[in-house]
């Protein structure tokens, strides 16, 4: 979805955009759903094409799990989206992506799909076909059907630290033509010269929403915490490597976190039964949206033995920490 506004730094007089803006080709809304519910209601019926959004939190939280569903979800409406991934190569989001579907087949039921996720693992670690395992499993059968509804419209990229640059990742929106989404997972893994890890961070931030501007997409990278993120209860914007240029750069911050260690202790002093159970959420908040309102939590409940959350969520209604105001 090349950007037809001229290249950045080009001079045009504000007449000439008038009747650009009159001729050009339409593109849809530029509104991007991920899918979940009641998150996109909130950033006002899902992100912007033309706009980065951040996604942060601790390592192993789940950021990788939820881009990549939202991603899959896109697709499966019909965008055309690039998953760039600096940690896990394509066979891997492959199995992850079969994990999703048999999950959302068997409604995240665990013992109803233990075969069938045996069968993918390995598969994807090179034991087995996965023609050889779809003749003989039904569910497996299905879900790579559904991978294929989607598949042609969801392009996995195994982006490396030492060449898939800002350079490469403009080459791959313009050599992909049609793409409204770019994930990248992970910011920091992007290579950039110059200064320490906060100007690194900056200067990768900024070249993402070049990218999104320039093309017209909307770009969307993880994020994690710097070290001080492993010692609070709730990762926040400010705990993320590279925080303030990141955070500057950024129209969307969604920050994650599991549940039991960001809702308040008072809680789990009153009701540890309940509080058993936020060990299987996760709060998605948003820090930061240029577009509405902030300050916003909503939670998901986890199903990472099939790499997903499930999309239908709920309003957070207990009360979360913010180590910035109190401690506990």
């Amino acid at each position: 979805m090349i950007d037809q506004m001229g290249p950045p730094g080009s001079s045009r007089t504000a007449s000439a955009v008038l009747a650009d803006l009159g001729e050009r080709q339409l593109r849809g809304s530029g509104v991007l759903r991920t899918g979940f519910e009641p998150l996109d209601t909130a950033l006002g019926g899902g992100l912007r094409t033309r706009e980065l959004t951040v996604v942060g939190g601790v390592p192993g939280v789940g950021k990788t799990a939820m881009t990549l569903q939202w991603a899959r979800n896109m697709a499966a409406a019909g965008d055309t989206v690039i998953y760039a991934c600096y940690e896990h190569d394509q066979e891997d989001l492959l199995a992850r992506l079969l994990m999703l579907e048999v999950g959302e087949l068997v409604d995240g039921s665990f013992s109803s799909s233990l075969s069938t996720r045996d069968a993918i693992r390995a598969v994807s670690g090179g034991n087995r076909r996965l023609s050889d395992e779809v003749a003989g499993n039904l569910l497996l059968r299905a879900a790579r059907s559904r991978v294929d509804d989607y598949g042609e419209r969801l392009h996995l990229v195994r982006a490396t630290n030492t060449a898939t640059d800002l350079d490469a990742l403009n080459r791959l929106v313009v050599t992909t033509g049609d793409a409204s989404t770019l994930f990248v997972d992970y910011l920091q893994r992007v290579p950039h010269d110059g200064g320490d890890d906060e100007a690194r961070a900056a200067g990768i931030a900024s070249g993402l929403k070049d990218l999104a501007l320039t093309h017209g997409v909307g770009v969307i990278a993880t994020v994690v915490g710097d070290t001080s993120v492993l010692e609070v209860r709730r990762a926040r914007l400010h705990h993320l490597r590279g925080a303030s240029g990141i955070g500057y750069e950024a129209d969307v911050v969604v920050m994650l976190n599991d549940k039991y260690r960001a809702v308040s202790k008072l809680h789990s002093t009153h009701d540890p039964v309940r509080s058993e159970g936020f060990k299987q959420m996760i709060v998605v908040s948003v820090d930061k949206n240029r577009q509405g309102p902030a300050l916003i939590d909503v939670e998901f409940d986890k199903d990472f033995a099939h790499f997903r959350l499930d999309p239908e969520g709920r309003h957070v209604e207990e009360r979360l920490i913010d180590d910035l105001l109190y401690l506990e």
